[in-house]
């Protein structure tokens, strides 16, 4: 029995290899490859290409992965996979791929480069410089994963909602029913100006900036250019909603409160809700995203060519209770304390990243 491995086992941050595939190498297919301990595994397809991984056992890649095996008495493994990661060679290497469906590096390119190369002994060194540092962004990595799994508008704010407002279904205490477009001032779709990667214009939110949950993930950012007169409908300011009208089935309706003190633009796929003093922003996001929000969203949007929708209008007609403001309040101030912790822990994450590509950086430009 051997295992296979494929490109969305492992992890690009540190190189891991996240699951492991038991199967049979006779049925693996003949676009697979063998690899074992001695290898690297290299990843030559972009946006993937700061894949890189040292397997700690043998066994069959698809075909996405490139089996390396450099000359032990000349290259250190753990040295040229770093090397390989490193930012000045990914940047390198992005720019030197080919093709317009699936990019991927013509092996000619690659074997041609010329890596820095120091005494044997001088990469095992460096290797284990890396290794330290890396070691300490996983474990920051994983505190934080530790620290979300409480902290995001799951687990930890489902229960508070519940415990200060009960269950939103039905309703125990009583309070009144209304509709989402009752709490608001208004409502707009974004904008359809074709958004870019330079880094000019407004940064623009797009549907996969907004998390499942309802938090944010701001890795991957696009910009658009308004004119003047665009800005006040296209921009969202803190304390407003942003709520995903068009989306897979079981993705449309994610919803997250804008927390930024710098405004950004959306995109046409989202819907910007500006409440008008009767209810919290916090509380309308916290009700979409617990289960029975999710319920409701699922069972009210509509399928169009494999994608669902739900327009503006249909979200402003979701009932809810209607707690008291400062019940609100409450909550909301809990959803702040929160996201201050995840702020603080999320900024030692970004030093420790910085410190790590620095080191990388001097490593293989021999001043370590």
């Amino acid at each position: 029995m051997v295992w296979q491995l494929n490109l969305d086992q492992v992890e690009a941050q540190s190189g891991r290899i996240l699951s492991k595939v038991t199967g049979l190498a006779s049925t693996a297919g003949t676009s697979t490859q063998p690899f074992d301990t001695g290898n690297v595994l290299y990843s030559k397809l972009r946006p993937y290409l700061n894949k890189v991984v040292c397997p700690d056992s043998p066994g069959i890649a698809t075909t996405e992965l490139v089996p390396l095996r450099p000359d032990p008495k000349k290259l250190d493994r753990q040295y040229l996979t770093y090397y390989l990661r490193s930012p000045e060679f990914v940047t390198w290497i992005s720019n030197e791929v080919a093709g317009a469906k699936m990019p991927r590096v013509t092996m000619k390119v690659f074997w041609d480069h010329q890596i820095p190369l120091p005494p044997l002994a001088e990469q095992k060194r460096i290797a284990a410089i890396l290794d330290a540092a890396d070691a300490l962004r996983t474990q920051r990595r994983e505190a934080l994963a530790q620290l979300d799994a409480l902290a995001q508008l799951d687990a930890l704010l489902q229960s508070t909602f519940l415990t200060l407002f009960g269950d939103p279904v039905s309703n125990p205490m009583g309070w009144p029913v209304v509709t989402i477009g009752d709490l608001l001032s208004s409502t707009a779709y974004g904008t359809s100006t074709k958004a870019h990667e330079e880094e000019s214009g407004f940064p623009c939110l797009r549907m996969n900036n907004i998390t499942y949950a309802g938090g944010w993930d701001f890795t991957s950012m696009k910009y658009v250019d308004l004119k003047p007169k665009e800005i006040s409908k296209n921009t969202v300011h803190r304390g407003q909603i942003l709520f995903n009208r068009t989306n897979s089935k079981e993705l449309v309706g994610k919803t997250a409160v804008y927390r930024r003190d710098e405004p950004m633009a959306f995109a046409g796929y989202l819907v910007r809700g500006i409440t008008n003093g009767e209810a919290d922003a916090e509380y309308i996001s916290a009700f979409l995203n617990l289960p029975q929000g999710k319920a409701i969203l699922l069972g009210m949007c509509k399928s169009i060519v494999g994608m669902a929708n739900i327009n503006a209008q249909e979200f402003k007609s979701i009932s809810l209770p209607k707690p008291p403001l400062t019940l609100q309040h409450r909550f909301a101030a809990i959803v702040e304390s929160i996201e201050r912790q995840k702020a603080a822990q999320r900024a030692h994450l970004a030093e420790l990243d910085a410190l790590f590509a620095a080191l990388q950086h001097r490593a293989f430009r021999g001043e370590l």
